[in-house]
């Protein structure tokens, strides 16, 4: 039959009380020091006999009972077998092999705790038996005789080995629990049933500068409100209404100085799990104050671009118009042009040619007369240039300019330019020996135009030379392309009026670029404009007291491309 031992107030209580108390020498004997004397040890060991079959133990567990002074007095089969079992080191109580002959130093310390704490004392004790690690929950009660005073010490022990490793195991999840929480929030919160907050955690409070206490008992609502987060969902109430699960909902709360703190709160509903009966809410909170602040300055500046497009778009509007306006006003200027170009030259070729036919007649009053015949004609020329020009200028703003680029033999054009300007060399004495016209490649131009070109460039370089000086004319091939510079020795150009030599009407006012020269300005700009619609440039290298060397480029034809009865001849 199976003993157990009953607790009552942490004691062990003898289930088959007797009326009469135990004599006064079992009393004594029980709550005194057992010496070593034999006669002693011999009353101790009879008494503890009685003591035992008054206990009703659990016999399937390892049972001690020891004297107050710390000797073992009673073990039972289970206490020896683990004894023995034992690979090293001892239980409290001490072997059997010295019951009721020696103290065991740990359970006199032992029974005077008990004594202290008039009460159970609970020991873990870890020994090693057969080879495995154990840990053992010694329960360590005070014996009570009949009137209540203690008169032994009675224990079991228990193996709790996987209880410990489980509880064990349970703390690393509930650590790893935690950190994972601390790593994906900042703070943790609790609501019961009636969705009062029961507990909340400390961060709260360096978060808000409020101690998280005060919170305590109130609802989420009395201390901050939900509103629609980044994602525009403002579910929070819904859900906890609902008892639903929630996630990343925007609940904004202000301190006592007025600041306002955002936090992101997702929360689970809990429930009884045996009634399944509702009990609140757990859930996290973080801190987004930051992401919403910049949020918010991001949706600032895209409101601001948006308004700066809108202003872009109604300024490029009127843009659109006066873009409008301003290229009918170019087109009605440059048709105006042309009619007026045309209906000035031709009676300027009338006055021209009556005036070369009178210079040419040997009918000429005198040479006075003759002078200014001549004025007239030079006058007229003049005149014609300039309409030309504006001209050129006016159809090429237009888009309308028509060219025909065609393999031309450039020795040709080159010896045409120069006979259109020779005259201007000659006048002033310029040495033009270094100008080469002989070369036997081929370029794809405009005939017509390229010797505009050249003649441009030569004239420049005649009229602003110096009277000795020289102009020089080079050819070189690059590549694919061709390459020709017309040099002077005149005084040069200032490197911050380089630029401005290929605009329209202007002209360099200082040293040999000024106004004492005549022109309009444009013959660069047409220059280097038309150069460009034949796929070639015009660059300017210039250096004050040297001279200038202004270079054309234009495409070479390709040999297979030149056939003899297509190449345009002078």
């Amino acid at each position: 039959m199976t003993k157990k031992i009953i607790y009552q107030n942490d004691s062990v209580v003898s289930l088959n009380r007797k009326r009469e108390h135990l004599r006064s020498s079992d009393e004594a004997a029980f709550g005194a020091s057992v010496s070593r004397s034999d006669a002693r040890a011999a009353a101790a060991n009879e008494q503890s006999l009685s003591l035992v079959n008054r206990i009703i133990v659990d016999e399937t567990l390892p049972f001690y009972i020891a004297a107050l002074d710390g000797t073992l007095i009673h073990a039972n089969n289970r206490y020896e077998k683990l004894y023995s079992g034992l690979d090293g080191g001892t239980l409290t109580p001490g072997p059997t092999s010295l019951m009721g002959r020696v103290i065991s130093p740990s359970m006199e310390q032992l029974c005077g705790d008990v004594q202290s704490a008039d009460t159970t004392v609970k020991v873990h004790e870890h020994v090693s038996i057969n080879g495995r690690d154990l840990i053992l929950l010694g329960r360590h009660i005070p014996v009570r005789s009949d009137t209540g005073e203690i008169i032994a010490i009675a224990g079991t022990y228990e193996d709790i080995t996987s209880h410990h490793k489980g509880v064990r195991e349970t703390a690393r999840a509930q650590s790893r629990f935690q950190d994972f929480a601390r790593a994906s929030s900042d703070w943790f919160w609790e609501c019961d049933s009636r969705m009062r907050v029961t507990s909340i955690s400390e961060r709260f409070t360096a978060i808000v500068g409020s101690p998280a206490s005060l919170y305590v008992g109130s609802r989420l609502e009395q201390f901050g409100k939900f509103s629609r987060n980044l994602e525009g969902r403002e579910d929070g109430h819904y859900a906890m209404a609902n008892r639903k699960p929630f996630r990343d909902q925007l609940f904004i709360y202000a301190n006592h100085d007025g600041e306002i703190i955002r936090f992101h709160l997702s929360g689970v509903a809990t429930f009884e799990r045996e009634s399944g009966e509702f009990t609140g809410y757990r859930g996290v909170g973080m801190d987004v104050t930051q992401r919403y602040k910049d949020a918010e300055a991001v949706e600032k500046t895209r409101i601001d671009l948006e308004d700066t497009l809108a202003e872009l778009t109604r300024k490029n509007m009127a843009l659109d118009v006066v873009s409008v306006q301003a290229k009918s006003a170019l087109k009605a200027k440059n048709e105006f042009l042309a009619s007026m170009s045309h209906e000035l030259r031709t009676p300027l070729n009338a006055i021209i040619g009556f005036a070369d036919t009178i210079l040419a007649s040997e009918d000429v009053v005198n040479e006075t007369h003759k002078s200014y015949i001549g004025d007239i004609h030079n006058a007229g020329s003049h005149l014609l240039e300039l309409i030309n020009d504006i001209l050129d200028v006016a159809v090429i703003e237009s888009g309308e300019l028509s060219l025909n680029n065609d393999v031309i033999a450039l020795d040709l054009s080159l010896h045409q330019a120069l006979s259109l300007t020779s005259s201007m060399a000659e006048e002033k004495a310029i040495n033009i020996d270094a100008v080469t016209t002989s070369s036997e490649l081929y370029i794809k131009a405009d005939h017509r135009r390229f010797v505009q070109i050249i003649v441009n460039l030569l004239s420049n370089a005649f009229k602003f030379t110096q009277e000795g000086g020289s102009v020089g004319l080079d050819i070189e091939t690059r590549g694919k392309r061709l390459a020709v510079t017309v040099w002077d020795t005149g005084m040069g150009i200032k490197e911050d009026d380089q630029g401005r030599v290929f605009e329209k009407f202007q002209q360099v006012m200082d040293n040999f670029y000024s106004r004492s020269q005549e022109g309009t300005g444009l013959g660069l700009h047409i220059s280097r404009e038309l150069a460009r619609r034949m796929g070639g440039d015009i660059t300017l290298e210039s250096e004050v007291g040297k001279g200038s060397r202004f270079t054309v480029t234009a495409l070479l034809a390709d040999k297979s491309e030149i056939d003899e009865d297509d190449v345009q001849w002078i």
